[in-house]
């Protein structure tokens, strides 16, 4: 058997050797890593970089693909089912650490206000309460904030929360978040007829998918307050003017947590062990001890998340070199969680 990793993933260098030949190549050049290998079995393990299409799988014996992430939008599904090639991922993996970015955000823009009474008459508009959004559901009713959630597939299943109709949240929100998959229901969710339907001065954040935004749409809005962007359409060759419209702009590092990464190679090694039935592998961790940060809520919110995570450092870098987008993803250093 053949693993072949995606040399960015971190904490599984030497896990993986005991039970297969493990080659790690860089994500986005897995094509070549591939064809070089043996007519070997071969298991995948891979990030958002790597895009496992027909192209890619036909003829390689590939059976196994685990990827380090929420999201399986770079994997096509339908040619793995119809090939028997079993995918896995790391679903609400880096859950904490997209919700504390968002905290974190609206913080040093200036959006998050100290004074508890001022958040009591703002509204918060989540688009997607899942693993993500649900965090930030509860992080922000815990702030003070009122809470819109907007999750069509959650609603359809009787969960018992209030959920809204988009045209209700984007109407009444102060501040919108973005927390969907991407997917042909999503991709241009926030289009025309969404900025037409938001709240004038309303502020979005967007730390999903960068598809989920039509750019045009998005520059041509007239009703739009600040713009946070963590992720963008063309990774990495992003558009310039999105960016100077950006009020704080990132690349693509808000689930980049020690932990949501611990978190996302534990499952991705787990799921390996199901697939191989390798027993000594089934409750892998490699988590060390816990550092995380302790945010205080009833103290001064702004000067500790600076300290817990220098985001306008990492926004000043990409405006300074935009072109340098995969690099600084690549070499940015972790930070650690925070509990409340």
């Amino acid at each position: 058997m053949i693993a072949i990793v995606d040399n960015a993933i971190p904490y599984i260098k030497g896990v993986l050797e005991p039970y297969a030949d493990v080659i790690y190549a860089p994500g986005e050049d897995f094509s070549s890593a591939i064809k070089k290998a043996k007519q070997d079995e071969k298991c995948l393990f891979i990030r958002t970089r790597t895009k496992c299409s027909k192209a890619l799988l036909e003829g390689q014996n590939i059976r196994f693909i685990a990827s380090a992430t929420i999201g399986k939008d770079h994997i096509d599904e339908d040619y793995c089912r119809a090939n028997s090639i079993c995918v896995a991922n790391a679903p609400g993996c880096n859950s904490s650490a997209v919700m504390q970015y968002f905290l974190t955000a609206i913080s040093q823009t200036g959006i998050l206000p100290e004074n508890r009474k001022e958040r009591d008459k703002l509204t918060v508009g989540i688009i997607g309460a899942g693993n993500v959004g649900e965090k930030v559901a509860q992080l922000c009713l815990k702030l003070g904030f009122n809470v819109l959630r907007n999750d069509p597939p959650k609603q359809k299943q009787g969960i018992p929360l209030d959920y809204y109709s988009l045209e209700v949240v984007l109407e009444n929100s102060d501040i919108i978040t973005m927390h969907t998959p991407l997917d042909i229901s999503t991709r241009g969710l926030a289009g025309k007829k969404f900025f037409s339907k938001i709240k004038t001065g309303a502020h979005l954040v967007n730390a999903s998918r960068g598809g989920v935004i039509d750019d045009e749409a998005l520059i041509k809005s007239k009703k739009l307050g600040l713009f946070i962007c963590d992720v963008w359409n063309n990774e990495p060759k992003i558009s310039r003017i999105m960016l100077e419209r950006a009020s704080l702009a990132t690349p693509h590092i808000a689930g980049y947590s020690v932990e949501g990464k611990q978190n996302a190679t534990d499952a991705v090694v787990r799921a390996f062990a199901d697939y191989a039935n390798i027993n000594a592998l089934k409750d892998f961790t490699c988590r060390s001890k816990d550092e995380r940060h302790h945010l205080d809520i009833n103290k001064n919110l702004k000067s500790q998340l600076q300290q817990f995570f220098p985001i306008a450092e990492i926004d000043s870098a990409l405006r300074a070199h935009p072109e340098d987008f995969e690099k600084l993803r690549k070499e940015y250093i972790y930070r650690h969680e925070f509990d409340y």
